[in-house]
């Protein structure tokens, strides 16, 4: 197939663009004698505000092997059947983010925070770019840019794009947009470093409210008649949602001071701190913003119009401002050149982390739906520590409290312990120990909507988790979970929010382990048994949940080509799964439809020559004889079978 670029969607076209351009500038790069960093021949290494924050040993090599390469759409089996559309958890997870939460989730798979935003260190320029196409115009788009301009400043540019221009079952196009940019600082003297950074993400889907029930039982055409499309005015209701984060922080530090000659034979001896305390200022804001339309104000499958029969117009917004001040101890684990010589002595081995910190938001929320609006403006203040310390046994605390605002009395806490167990079979046992108590989101507790209203006074929900498992350095993991929630609040048969004045308990047993037979076959598996211990109405998850990958791989022309090739298994047992409901952009309980007892095969081959990477795909290959009850949601059939290729490509010295 030939590739049209005037086909492909605005944004890849620009970014395209970029990339040729950072290529130019990393081969001018590439030709300076001077390095961009002290150690020659050093892979980039990376991490998030956190491990930084901790020191420069925290930091990870980046992955070049080829693994699971075909795996690009991290919302694939658990969002509305098309790629880039609002996606739900298969496995529970009902803990939160402490603060202020608005109450849209339906897009955290994708979205770049500034939580697992990544900061580099690298010699060398270094760029990572994939582009994977598919039927019905399905393209995504993802790279990473960093360079160190000096060895002591940094900037990188990621960025995440997938949309699709048509679907099976149309309207469904979607479009997902992530971005961000940052780049921290640090004084040749270790005294001072300033991370900065830039988040911007913009999602947006065309809402059809699933296959039209007069279709059912379902037979596996596409192109039917769905709830909100075309049969009124074509793609006439539609979300679009957008959340940014513009972040500073800052860190003063200090510590013991070496002295130290570049030669035995200098008179004049140099001072070097070896950096070991800190204080710290970080300013943050945050922005979030949902929007939904509809041109038609269709009815159905919504119950009512209680404004307006003819459109539909809702945004809610929130604005956050946050400072946040912490001193602690932290390992800056990162050499310093003095006089064209490395002092490695200035690494501190000792791995011990310690910070207080006090932290102040200023919230202003509001909504707007018709002739409904609602404004509100509140404050947190919470205070908070973390502590943690790995050798060959670690451990690491955090604890967050609210003293006042409207998180007042709310908290988190968190615990995790490891210890060496068996070499070479079960190297690590962990502990995870959590708490949490949490304030209902905004549009829990108050909503306004062309089809929904309601105003609610529900009570904290209170989370508890004990996890056990055993796991190695290499991703593997077995164990167990207990997790119970008090006050749960969950979206009932009707689309509305409704709190469960008792605890729902549940169990969540795993397995994730690469079995190698030979030298050449892997059975990559990962499998869930969850299941509520009592009532387990409010929770909807698949009992068993299985992810497989079986492959081959093999080096051809004298370890020239990697070569992989095998096929993906999915399977989650029956269960009356979370049903969706456009406006409120929600997943709700339902009675009437299971779905899951439906094996997904795809079907790949992959090869890596260098630092080129190429895949080819066919998605749902059984779909033509294995029944067609393929839903992801119900009235949301999966994409039937499907052809996805794609590349990546890594530039670095």
């Amino acid at each position: 197939m030939q590739l049209n670029l005037n086909s492909l969607h605005p944004n890849i076209r620009l970014l395209l663009s970029i990339f040729c351009f950072f290529s130019v500038v990393q081969w001018a790069f590439g030709q300076s004698a001077d390095s961009s960093f002290v150690v020659q021949k050093a892979y980039p290494k990376y991490g998030t505000y956190h491990d930084i924050e901790q020191g420069m040993n925290n930091l990870k090599t980046i992955d070049t092997a080829l693994y699971q390469v075909q795996n690009f759409d991290p919302g694939y089996l658990h969002n509305l059947g098309t790629p880039g559309t609002p996606a739900f958890n298969l496995v529970w997870d009902p803990f939160k983010s402490p603060g202020f939460d608005l109450g849209f989730h339906q897009w955290d798979i994708y979205k770049i925070t500034d939580k697992n935003m990544l900061f580099y260190n690298t010699q060398n320029p270094y760029a990572d770019f994939s582009y994977v196409q598919g039927d019905k115009d399905m393209q995504a788009f993802k790279g990473t840019w960093t360079q160190n301009i000096k060895p002591y400043f940094n900037y990188s540019i990621h960025f995440n794009l997938l949309n699709t221009n048509s679907g099976y079952y149309d309207p469904q196009q979607t479009s997902v947009n992530s971005f961000d940019v940052n780049s921290w600082y640090q004084s040749p003297d270790n005294r001072y470093m300033a991370m900065i950074s830039f988040v911007f993400n913009k999602f947006a889907a065309d809402e059809n409210g699933g296959i039209s029930p007069k279709n059912l039982p379902f037979t596996g055409q596409t192109d039917l008649p769905v709830n909100l499309g075309p049969t009124i005015k074509p793609t006439s209701a539609k979300q679009s949602y957008f959340e940014n984060f513009y972040t500073i922080r800052q860190y003063l530090r200090t510590g013991p001071v070496q002295v130290l000659k570049v030669r035995d034979t200098d008179s004049v001896a140099s001072h070097l701190m070896k950096p070991e305390y800190f204080i710290s200022h970080s300013f943050e804001y945050h922005t979030t913003k949902y929007q939904y339309t509809d041109a038609a104000a269709n009815t159905f499958p919504f119950a009512h119009s209680f404004m307006d029969t003819n459109q539909t117009n809702g945004t809610y917004v929130s604005n956050e401002f946050t400072n946040k001040i912490s001193a602690g101890r932290a390992v800056f684990n990162h050499p310093v050149k003095i006089d064209k010589k490395v002092d490695s002595s200035s690494v501190n081995s000792n791995s011990l982390f310690y910070d207080v910190f006090l932290k102040y938001s200023y919230i202003a929320a509001s909504q707007n739906s018709g002739e409904l609006n609602d404004q509100e403006f509140y404050d947190n203040t919470s205070v908070g520590f973390e502590l943690s310390n790995y050798k060959k046994a670690g451990y690491s605390l955090y604890g967050e409290y609210f003293l006042e605002g409207y998180n007042r009395h709310d908290y988190l806490l968190n615990a995790h312990f490891n210890i060496p167990f068996i070499k070479n079979f079960l190297p690590k046992f962990n502990v995870d120990l959590k708490a949490q108590q949490a304030a209902p989101a905004y549009t829990d507790q108050l909503f306004y909507g062309n089809h929904f209203l309601w105003g609610n006074s529900f009570q904290k929900t209170r989370t508890e988790e004990a996890s056990a498992y055993f796991s190695d350095s290499l991703g593997f993991r077995v164990g167990a979970s207990f997790i119970t929630e008090s006050n749960l609040i969950y979206y009932d048969t009707l689309a509305l929010p409704y709190q469960d004045p008792g605890t729902v308990s549940y169990v969540n047993a795993f397995i994730v382990k690469d079995i190698r037979i030979g030298r050449h076959f892997h059975f990559l598996n990962n499998i869930n048994f969850q299941k509520p211990i009592n009532s387990g109405y409010d929770v909807r998850v698949p009992e068993w949940l299985i992810r497989t990958s079986y492959f081959y791989d093999h080096y051809l022309f004298k370890k020239a080509v990697l070569l992989q090739g095998g096929f993906d298994f999915s399977y989650s047992s029956p269960y009356y799964g979370y049903r969706y409901m456009p406006e409120i952009s929600k997943f709700y309980v339902q009675d009437q439809t299971k779905i899951g007892n439906y094996q997904v095969w795809d079907v790949w081959v992959a090869a890596k020559i260098k630092r080129l990477t190429a895949f080819l795909k066919f998605e749902h290959v059984n779909e033509k004889f294995s029944g067609n009850w393929y839903f992801t949601a119900p009235y949301y059939p999966m994409t039937p079978t499907v052809l996805r290729y794609g590349i990546r490509w890594s530039f670095y010295n």
